[in-house]
């Protein structure tokens, strides 16, 4: 992996868990909305599917797109939401997902480490894969699980009201 590609690598983390954290102390909005949206960030790196120089097999994909789903699992797990005194939704602040977080670009960074025998451009696509397997999997679940924990909180404060 190039100097480049690795400083944009680190400051993508760097990013990602600045975001993370002030996502915890600013609401969410009702929608849920922007839980979805980091989906079609990562999803305009399919455009290199049209490169004709990736050398892409069936395996390969089918592999990539099950590491991102394993990968995305413990990321479901430890995101969480809470609702408020003011009333509104936040994410649960959780250092685990912090970790968890540098585990997993830690994961591909290395696997241009180890990884063999692929081209640099097919790997880094089948990154991307991983990358947009995993992202798009932990977000829809969260989309539901902030769903579903913001209706069982309304439910809640209806009793007690």
């Amino acid at each position: 992996m190039n100097p480049i590609s690795l400083t944009i690598s680190l400051l993508i983390v760097v990013l990602i868990l600045r975001g993370v954290i002030q996502g915890s102390k600013k609401p969410l909005h009702e929608s849920g909305r922007k839980l979805l949206i980091p989906i079609l960030y990562i999803s305009s790196s399919l455009f290199e599917l049209f490169d004709p120089t990736l050398v892409l097999t069936s395996g390969r994909m089918i592999i990539s797109i099950a590491i991102g789903a394993i990968l995305s699992i413990p990321l479901i797990l430890v995101t969480q939401f809470e609702r408020k005194s003011d009333g509104k939704m936040y994410y649960k602040r959780n250092v685990s997902l912090y970790v968890l977080i540098i585990v997993i670009f830690s994961i591909r960074f290395f696997d241009f480490l180890f990884i063999s025998g692929i081209d640099p451009k097919t790997l880094g696509f089948l990154n991307n894969v991983v990358a947009l397997s995993y992202i798009a999997i932990w977000r829809i679940a969260s989309f539901i699980k902030f769903h579903n924990s913001k209706s069982s909180t309304f439910r809640a404060w209806d009793k007690t009201a």
